[in-house]
């Protein structure tokens, strides 16, 4: 797995603390636990095959800094 940051804290993350990169079933259920806690946007967009592409996240239209976006590229199932 190779993760890469698109800005400032991402790429911390990836620098410092790999072990917090989620995997791509995590990020889908924090989609859905979004959805379900009434945030004013979640996007989740499919390849063909049923892959997740872009997944976006903002709890409060209005707040700063509290939005979420990450792009599964690259990827290529295992078995």
């Amino acid at each position: 797995m190779k993760a890469v940051g698109l800005d400032d804290s991402g790429r911390h993350v990836v620098d410092r603390s790999p072990h917090h990169i989620p995997t791509i079933g995590a990020l889908l259920r924090e989609a859905e636990a979004a959805r379900e806690d009434g945030a004013d946007t979640v996007d989740v967009s499919y390849a063909a095959d049923g892959r997740p592409l872009p997944i976006t996240i903002d709890w409060e239209k209005n707040a700063i800094d509290d939005e979420a976006a990450y792009d599964l590229s690259g990827y290529d199932a295992l078995g």
